[in-house]
């Protein structure tokens, strides 16, 4: 239970921070953090040793029962958040506090991590800390198009970028997730990916620290949406005003997100899909950005390793000709023909001769691209490496692009290991020192360990999509590709496959198992 319990209180928004009860009133440093909560915007301050809440609202030029907390104030501990109504006071400072209406262009940072959002008007609620301007849309420079269908937009506010993230926080289902350890075998189902979406946040928070501590003004707008019909995301883009964003990412699953993706394509806005291969996502869509890499991103990786490695081998391609495996299947095939490396298709179904050619010729290379559904993909992946591993003399390579030793939880370590295996997506790589303090620093701040493909990827979107706007304005837009921000984990490098589609990454890192740890193919 006391993972839940921490889990529960990190996603409605309280401090984890320190026990310590506070005494005395010691003097408080003005914070000029700005949030917009329910369309108020509330002065943000982080409790520090020896602080109460009647010297914090003094401080601020307010009374004490102003002052907004989650908590009993005669209980309040050091790291605690207390939200402070701005009002155009006058603060201990000698400063005055941004006037409450978010049509001013005051200045709005994004939250620190150790306190989060309130809601002043209801305690049991997770907060959107959303700008709730007019409906009407901004003041319309020149138009410029993009591609024959996109038209790029003014920013919303030219003195901080506005960010919507649109995610399910499925707080109904906290109670059914596993509270000691990610248990893969919960993958997929509703429970676990509330698990899964929490990371996410927990990733982003920590790239927007990073932002605030490069001088970046950022306004985040959370919106939940509450289920997976068409009614439920229109209601919440509508709801909490989306449209009025500079960029909007989208964590949600297949069917919400294709409605998102309409719905900010009518309003001329750009939407980041995190997690999803699909590519079907870009398709008719300018405005989508789809950040897991591209099948020619894929292909490009594992035929430069092969030539890295074993440019003379023969190579064995092991497919089962399901729909799933087309793109994969073409991509590669043509990034061979392009290179001018020979290879062979291997139906699955009729592989019966396959280990013994790979007994008797030379060291070859096993590309899997084998794609049915679950059930069949894992008793798949366990006759295969079998069969490899049978052979003892010119053990074959095995490259897959999906990684087989997060996707299936039974798997074969000592297998892989001896098949030099080659995969994306891998562990988290403590030699990258970026790597190593996001890792250290997720551990210290949430008490838990990061997932790559969630945590990390928040981390770089945020980092990559707000440094891009800052320092390139809308032509970001036209050109999304800035040197990577400090901080990030991971390359991305987008651009269109066709102009009337979305952008695609078309960046990515092989890794190979070496003594069990991945490491990335240079």
């Amino acid at each position: 239970m006391k993972r839940l319990i921490a889990l529960l209180t990190l996603f409605l928004l309280f401090s984890s921070a320190c026990m310590a009860q506070m005494k005395g009133g010691t003097p408080v440093q003005v914070s000029h953090k700005v949030q917009v909560i329910n369309g108020k915007r509330f002065m943000v301050h982080v409790v520090e040793q020896g602080q109460t809440v009647y010297a914090i609202a003094r401080a601020y030029g307010l009374k004490e029962v102003e002052a907004v907390t989650k908590k009993d104030v005669h209980f309040l501990q050091i790291g605690d958040t207390v939200w402070l109504p701005c009002r155009g006071q006058k603060m201990s400072d000698g400063t005055v506090a941004p006037p409450a209406s978010v049509s001013q262009s005051t200045t709005a940072s994004s939250q620190p991590a150790q306190g989060n959002a309130p809601n002043p008007q209801s305690s049991s609620s997770v907060v959107s800390t959303a700008s709730k301007t007019a409906n009407a849309a901004p003041a319309a420079e020149t138009e410029k198009p993009l591609g024959p269908t996109a038209v790029i937009r003014p920013r919303v506010n030219p003195n901080n970028i506005v960010v919507s993230l649109m995610m399910p926080l499925n707080l109904s289902q906290m109670d059914k997730i596993s509270t000691s350890k990610f248990d893969v075998e919960q993958r997929g189902k509703i429970s676990y990916k509330s698990l899964e979406f929490i990371q996410f946040y927990e990733g982003l928070l920590l790239g927007l620290d990073r932002l605030e501590q490069m001088g970046y003004n950022i306004v985040l707008n959370v919106v939940d949406v509450e289920g997976e019909e068409d009614a439920d995301v229109e209601k919440a883009f509508r709801s909490h005003n989306v449209a009025q964003s500079d960029i909007l990412i989208a964590m949600l699953t297949r069917r919400p997100f294709h409605k998102a993706a309409s719905l900010a394509r009518d309003a001329q806005l750009f939407i980041v899909n995190p997690v999803s291969d699909r590519a079907e996502i870009l398709d008719n869509n300018p405005y989508v950005f789809k950040c897991m890499p591209s099948s020619q991103a894929y292909a490009k990786a594992t035929v430069s390793a092969i030539r890295h490695t074993l440019p003379t081998a023969p190579i064995y391609i092991v497919h089962s000709n399901a729909k799933n495996e087309k793109t994969n299947l073409r991509s590669l095939t043509d990034e061979l023909d392009r290179s001018g490396m020979t290879y062979s298709l291997v139906d699955w179904a009729a592989s019966a001769k396959f280990t013994n050619m790979l007994r008797k010729g030379d060291q070859s290379v096993v590309i899997s691209l084998y794609d049915q559904d679950k059930s069949k993909n894992r008793i798949y992946v366990s006759q295969l490496l079998n069969k490899l591993s049978a052979i003892k003399t010119r053990t074959p390579y095995l490259f897959t692009f999906d990684d087989w030793s997060a996707t299936y939880s039974d798997v074969d370590f000592a297998q892989l290991q001896n098949l030099n295996y080659h995969t994306f997506n891998a562990d988290w790589n403590m030699s990258n020192p970026n790597h190593k303090d996001f890792v250290d620093l997720f551990r210290q701040r949430y008490k838990t360990e990061p997932t790559q493909t969630y945590a990390g990827m928040a981390n770089d979107i945020i980092l990559y999509f707000v440094c891009g706007l800052q320092q390139k304005g809308t032509d970001f837009f036209r050109n999304p590709v800035i040197p990577a921000p400090k901080g990030m984990l991971y390359p991305l490098s987008f651009s269109h496959i066709r102009a009337d589609n979305g952008f695609e990454n078309q960046f990515t890192i092989i890794y190979r198992m070496t003594d069990y740890h991945f490491t990335p193919v240079e």
